[in-house]
């Protein structure tokens, strides 16, 4: 694993186009072998292939972004965005007037990239990238027992809103001043 730290004009970030598809699940994937081989099982049902027609579909309707390092051209992370709720969504927030809101699931960086600041760099980009959205408010969920992830997200602004079926509720929004 390189040192390096990660800038805008070292990647391409965009919307996934649906020849993008495998490899996405093949990053989604190898994030969800590692998790398991560290005992967790956050993911892990990425790994049975039930997900893989649905996931395919998401990234050709456009919710999923890639994004990849311009030298060597390589997928090095990727995150969805959806304005509608999932059933997942409704499952962990209920049905809801969603005018405003967008979700975010599925963030991983490329395992080769962890560490480098990329995950940052990416949560500093989508929240600028969901105000130029016109968008007011971003709500995402991780598993609840995970400390590693719920300091990510709130290291960047997002407040817990709830526990719900063992996973934390985050919400951000901008600060207008």
């Amino acid at each position: 694993m390189s040192q390096q730290t990660f800038k805008l004009d070292q990647l391409e970030i965009g919307k996934a186009s649906i020849e993008s598809g495998p490899d996405i699940l093949d990053l989604l994937k190898s994030r969800a072998l590692d998790l398991r081989d560290k005992g967790s099982q956050q993911w892990s049902f990425l790994l049975t292939g039930q997900e893989d027609a649905e996931l395919l579909d998401l990234v050709s309707r456009g919710y999923f972004y890639k994004v990849s390092q311009t030298t060597p051209p390589k997928i090095a992370a990727t995150f969805m965005l959806s304005d509608t709720q999932e059933e997942w969504d409704i499952h962990l927030w209920g049905r809801e007037d969603t005018i405003g809101t967008i979700y975010l699931h599925k963030l991983a960086v490329a395992l080769e990239y962890k560490g480098e600041g990329l995950g940052d760099l990416l949560m500093d980009w989508i929240k600028q990238h969901v105000r130029e959205l016109g968008y007011t408010k971003i709500r995402l969920d991780c598993v609840a027992d995970s400390e590693k992830l719920r300091d990510f997200y709130e290291k960047h602004g997002f407040m817990l809103v709830k526990i719900a079926d063992e996973h934390g509720l985050y919400e951000w929004e901008p600060v207008i001043t």
